[in-house]
């Protein structure tokens, strides 16, 4: 499943027995050893792991718990266990303890540590900096070519993510999560047949697992190919009855065939299936984005206040904070502008009121920036938007993540586009990032009003098929088909 790839797993026998005796000496092992002072501890790791990689997060999560118990100075099993964190707290905690713990641990373990750290707190460039250390430390270890291949494939760099991904499966032709990543990185790309056969390859590793039928579904998913995807999420489910991620794409295909009712019954079966608060929201925003894509707005957010009523009761501001950055957004596609900035700013009072980390905070106060400009655009305020823009590049410049400009290239494209200038709008939208449905579906619009006729019905063709759930796409799906026709 493309949602869920987090992070990092290492070792072997040498790495076993290297990992017992600190400090490691660089270059002295093929793997990133293990710095644990129990060896009861180790072994749970291990089987937590395979657990992780196998897409079992409850179990993982249950055994990162229990491998911790038996030593909290444990700093990788703290990391993975925020990498099955069941909040944004969860998450922070786990991360935090693991790095208070990463200056004890071995340097491969540091370096994995630091770089999540890195990229929580809105560094990517370190992040990735940092995987390439990774690598050059440790070249025949599988699992640090397929990390590194993870931050590539995170920043659309799809190529060199294929090509880490590939050593990966040149170390260990049996290492089934790289056949996995590289499904999807060839997938990006469009290109379907290696997709599909390396797709193919992970199920043939794993074939009583549940995950590899989920993501070759995704696939069959994305080619509009809906029944052959149900069938194979069906599988999925049937192997591992907990597999709700499987369910809920089961409701995607369904609502993405015009079977609205069957979509948000299969999206409440995949809530009964869930163990958490958060995996039981996913699938109420899930049934809230069918109704968008069925024109009715209006239940969309009748089914957004029964998020923030259940997330504010679970204690999950992330939640509630994001359910008001949703509501914000249907709120200007339906022209209802005081109302999406009443949305913003419950979003913020939201995050103010928090404990969510400084990073996250920012990413929400530059998400409102966005949305308050293109409020501006909307109402042909075109000096406070430019303003906003101003301000949301400042923001962006004072980070350290240049693939951010494409947001600010997305939103200079909406403001011309409001203003009618379609070639400006077009020169800036081509920055933007084209794994947007909705830049997409903007772009094709404002191609068309340049004279350029056939590069428009590409666009538009692009955005109809885009078959990946979001609000993006259910906010786009049926004019671009509707455009598509028309053309």
């Amino acid at each position: 499943m493309k949602e869920l790839y987090k992070f990092l797993r290492t070792l072997r026998v040498l790495a076993i027995v290297l990992a017992f005796v600190l400090p490691t000496i660089a270059g002295a092992q093929s793997e990133i050893p293990l710095t644990t002072k129990s060896a009861e501890a180790r072994k749970i790791f291990l089987e937590a792991r395979q657990q992780f990689e196998n897409i079992r997060f409850d179990e993982a999560r249950d055994l990162f718990a229990k491998a911790i118990a038996k030593d909290p100075s444990f700093a990788l099993a703290h990391l993975y266990r925020s990498f099955t964190g069941t909040s944004a707290m969860d998450f922070q905690k786990h991360l935090k303890n693991a790095v208070a713990l990463a200056p004890k641990a071995s340097e491969g373990e540091r370096l994995m540590i630091e770089a999540v750290q890195a990229n929580t707190e809105n560094n990517p460039v370190k992040a990735v900096t940092l995987a390439e250390q990774l690598v050059q430390k440790f070249p025949n270890d599988k699992r640090a070519h397929f990390y590194l291949g993870q931050y590539y494939y995170g920043r659309d760099e799809d190529d060199r993510a294929i090509a880490e991904l590939n050593k990966a499966t040149e170390i260990d032709k049996n290492y089934a999560p790289a056949y996995n990543l590289l499904g999807y990185a060839h997938r990006e790309q469009g290109d379907y047949a290696k997709a599909e056969e390396a797709f193919k390859n992970y199920i043939r590793l794993l074939p009583n697992e549940a995950n590899p039928y989920d993501s070759l579904a995704d696939l069959y998913t994305k080619m509009g190919r809906y029944e052959e995807a149900i069938t194979n999420y069906k599988k999925a489910v049937e192997l591992n009855p907990k597999f709700a991620f499987s369910q809920g794409k089961i409701g995607d295909n369904l609502v993405f065939m015009g079977k609205f009712e069957e979509g948000r019954a299969a999206y409440r079966k995949a809530m009964e299936m869930e163990t958490t608060p958060s995996g039981k929201l996913t699938h109420t925003a899930a049934i809230a984005r069918s109704f968008i894509y069925e024109g009715k707005p209006q239940q969309a957010l009748t089914e957004s206040e029964k998020i923030l009523q259940m997330a504010a009761q679970d204690g999950l501001p992330e939640w509630q904070a994001g359910t008001h950055s949703t509501n914000c957004d249907i709120y200007i596609e339906t022209g209802n502008f005081d109302k999406a900035e009443q949305s913003l700013a419950e979003c913020r009072k939201v995050m103010t009121a928090s404990q969510l980390s400084t990073a996250i905070k920012e990413n929400f106060a530059k998400a409102a920036l966005f949305d308050e400009a293109v409020i501006a655009a909307k109402r042909k305020d075109f000096t406070k938007a430019t303003a906003k823009a101003d301000e949301y590049r400042a923001k962006i410049e004072a980070g350290k993540d240049p693939k951010e400009m494409e947001n600010h290239h997305a939103l200079l494209g909406r403001i011309y586009f409001e203003k009618g200038e379609y070639a400006k709008a077009v020169e800036h939208l081509k920055q933007a990032n084209q794994e947007n449905p909705y830049t997409l579906f903007l772009l094709a619009f404002a191609t068309s009003e340049t004279g350029d006729m056939a590069k428009s019905a590409e666009l538009y063709k692009k955005a109809a098929n885009w078959n990946e759930n979001s609000l993006n796409y259910a906010f786009i799906r049926s004019k671009a088909m509707t455009a598509l026709e028309a053309n």
